[in-house]
């Protein structure tokens, strides 16, 4: 039992690796072909290789009791998640708006209580708290920033209601992964969002792909297969064998790593506020996963 909680642990640790550093891809990607155009490019590349897969490995049969909880995760988490931050990060400066996807575990800690009953324990609590504290510290020059700034109401409730769909996704999608493998469920999720994000594009895909030059086809593979398939099968992995809650701690990790990501690709700066954000974050997941074992409390 310790040692399959261990690999789930494992598991979401490299998930926050892959979405932390994809987001220096999105970010490059969205600028030269916009978000919309870089999600259907995508998404067609995905929904080609996940039924190719459902086919081969024959786990696309599914009882018609679960369609409806298949529809709601691909419509509301996957293709709503990946549609409203896309959009709000258009709006919102990435220090701001990274602050507001903070809220994300929260949602599903409540989320998880409401509907699975899973305990706010004191360790979960106090873990949330430092690590939105430690967010607040990573990016407290943007948000005392002196220069003139006007922030967007529209990007701001676009990546609240990105936050509120990934929480759905974590928590409509954990009774489907008792009864299915992490594989199944993430390809039949992505297949269900695929229509509306390839149904997105403002140009038609054989144009856009014919102008992609090496570095954009690199970053596609990339967000492809690391960090869309491989990232969300790692996901729903450590999710099914973790509670919710637990689960979307490791949330608070993905800006340390963009933050990290961002100064080695792009060479953006990395402030004392960076540095002590980030190990606050790291100590908020830290007294989640450890704090009962160290002191003898549920």
């Amino acid at each position: 039992m310790q040692s399959l909680k261990t690999r789930a642990i494992a598991a979401l640790l490299l998930t926050m690796f892959l979405w932390g550093t994809s987001a220096v891809f999105m970010r490059t990607l969205a600028l030269s072909l916009s978000p919309e155009n870089s999600l259907a490019l995508r998404y067609t590349i995905l929904v080609v290789i996940n039924i190719a897969m459902l086919a081969y490995l024959g786990t696309w049969r599914i009882p018609r009791s679960d369609w409806l909880r298949f529809v709601i995760s691909g419509i509301v988490g996957m293709a709503g998640y990946n549609w409203f931050v896309n959009a709000g990060f258009e709006l919102v400066p990435a220090g701001i708006g990274t602050l507001v996807t903070m809220i994300e575990p929260l949602m599903i800690a409540v989320l998880a209580a409401m509907l699975l009953g899973e305990r706010l324990t004191l360790f979960v609590l106090l873990g949330v708290a430092m690590a939105i504290a430690g967010s607040i510290v990573l990016f407290w020059q943007d948000l005392t920033s002196t220069a003139p700034n006007t922030v967007s109401l529209k990007g701001l409730v676009f990546l609240l209601v990105a936050c509120a769909c990934w929480a759905v996704y974590t928590i409509v999608t954990k009774p489907l992964l008792d009864r299915h493998d992490s594989l199944t469920v993430t390809a039949l999720t992505m297949i269900v969002a695929a229509p509306i994000m390839i149904g997105a594009a403002s140009e038609p895909l054989p144009d856009l792909a014919a102008r992609l030059d090496l570095r954009q086809w690199f970053e596609i593979v990339y967000l492809v297969l690391a960090a869309g398939l491989g990232g969300t099968m790692l996901w729903n992995y450590g999710t099914k064998h973790l509670s919710g809650t637990v689960s979307g701690t490791f949330l608070y990790l993905i800006p340390v790593v963009a933050v990290t990501a961002g100064a080695l690709v792009l060479g953006e700066a990395v402030t004392v506020y960076v540095v002590s954000g980030g190990l606050i974050m790291l100590a908020g997941v830290a007294a989640v996963q450890f704090g009962p074992a160290l002191f003898g409390r549920p």
